[in-house]
């Protein structure tokens, strides 16, 4: 598909070509441009003015307020025709004095192409969002490229977007992998906070448009795994949206709809989710709901570093209970969930674990210990055997809820048994070579 390769490939100048060609290329491609507008005429004689002066902005200015650019969009040019005389249109944007309206007129661009309603036309959108790609490549400032990559984002059909396809056959999902475009945001230097919330939530909106359609899908297994990944990148970025917000003092409608929302999709989905959303508390936005949304706030606490116990008291007070039906949560969804996680807490302060303690700490019969347990090691969140003569389980892996003070300490301890135990082994190999010496005298 032409609009994801040309995110990772800089297509050939078309510019290059194009003037060495002719002299007058430049009034070539307005005429190229000008049946769209509204007085063509008109507009080939301001665009030619413009050329003469050799004012580039104005030029610019002349072609995207005229809606010029719409033309290119229609089933009269294919895909490489119009990216050729677009990137032509660009070349414009270096000749831009004024850095400032460079970047204006960048961004204008974007507009003018992205801006352009569907007609029906298929491919429209693949045209427009290949049109916006060749655009980012040509580019090099930082916030120019975020919000270039924000356009695309919204422009992509739901198989650009979609996540879940093994690596290199989709080249914007690959991208909009988190930790590959926090990688990329570094290189490109400085970005504002509005250029990232832009571009985060649209990454958002475009998880909903992927989801939508997985929903409506066959219920397989491979559709199941691509609304897991899918669900797990839509949270990333709702979180990576609400730390551009350092402080409480910052917050505003959007990053308060968007704390709500990354809130419940911690609740519904904390098993899958479990690795995403560790810092989930430690936001800003987050600790704002203490105030304005007090009942959903404790649930996710209780979710995030709580027990079962906790779950328990918390659905005891009516004036809690109101929290499920007010945000559509499944209350039996939410036991269930508490009860894997409780189970993993305990998983993580005991190497081996009596069926006794797990009945007890579940509130479950024996007899149902080993299906929790296989359901805990299915989850991903731990790896333990069952020993079934001795009726206890042996944890060999299990996540960890939270990392404080008493984590440490358990794991320094951990450490400084592995050590004495390593020192041991050490000892006798000394004392086993040292006999073997004296024996061989």
């Amino acid at each position: 598909m032409a609009t994801l390769q040309s995110i990772t490939t800089s297509p050939p100048h078309p510019s290059s070509t194009l003037v060495n060609i002719s002299d007058d290329a430049d009034l070539r491609l307005i005429r190229v441009l000008a049946p769209s507008t509204t007085d063509p005429s008109s507009f080939e004689s301001a665009c030619a003015s413009s050329i003469s002066d050799g004012d580039a902005a104005g030029l610019l200015r002349t072609v995207i307020g005229n809606g010029a650019i719409a033309g290119l969009l229609t089933g009269g040019y294919t895909i490489d025709e119009a990216v050729s005389a677009f990137s032509l249109l660009t070349v414009y944007l270096d000749r831009v004095a004024d850095a400032k309206v460079e970047r204006e007129l960048c961004v204008a661009l974007a507009d003018a192409v992205g801006d352009v309603e569907e007609n029906g036309e298929d491919g429209r959108r693949e045209k427009q969002s290949t049109m916006v790609s060749a655009l980012f490549n040509l580019r090099s400032d930082g916030n120019e490229k975020v919000k270039l990559l924000t356009r695309i984002v919204e422009l992509a059909d739901l198989s650009a977007l979609s996540p879940g396809e093994p690596r290199g056959v989709v080249a914007l999902a690959d991208l909009l992998e988190s930790s590959n475009l926090k990688s990329l945001l570094a290189l490109w230097g400085d970005i504002d906070n509005v250029g990232l919330r832009a571009l985060y939530a649209a990454v958002s909106k475009g998880m909903d448009r992927v989801l939508a359609q997985l929903t409506k899908d066959v219920e397989d297994k491979t559709t199941m795994m691509k609304i897991k990944v899918t669900k797990e990148r839509k949270q990333s970025y709702m979180l990576l949206f609400l730390d551009t917000y350092k402080e409480g003092s910052e917050l505003d409608d959007e990053a308060n709809s968007y704390a709500r929302e990354a809130a419940l999709y911690a609740i519904r989905d904390p098993i899958n989710l479990f690795s995403t959303q560790r810092r989930i508390l430690s936001l800003p936005a987050v600790s704002a709901l203490q105030t304005t949304q007090p009942a959903l706030y404790d649930l996710l606490k209780i979710f995030m570093v709580g027990k079962l116990q906790d779950y328990r008291d918390f659905t005891a007070m009516p004036d809690k209970m109101t929290v499920f039906t007010t945000h559509g949560l499944n209350e039996e969804e939410c036991m269930k969930n508490m009860c894997l996680l409780s189970l993993v807490s305990l998983a993580g302060e005991h190497e081996e674990i009596p069926y006794s303690a797990i009945a007890s700490t579940l509130n479950v019969d024996e007899n149902e210990v080993e299906r929790w347990v296989i359901g805990a090691v299915s989850s991903g969140l731990m790896e333990a055997k069952m020993d079934q003569l001795r009726r206890v389980v042996l944890v060999e892996r299990c996540a960890v809820r939270q990392f404080g003070m008493k984590e440490w300490t358990a794991l320094k301890v951990r450490l400084d048994k592995w050590k004495s135990n390593v020192k041991g082994v050490l000892d006798a190999l000394e004392k086993s070579g040292a006999s073997v010496a004296v024996d061989g005298q």
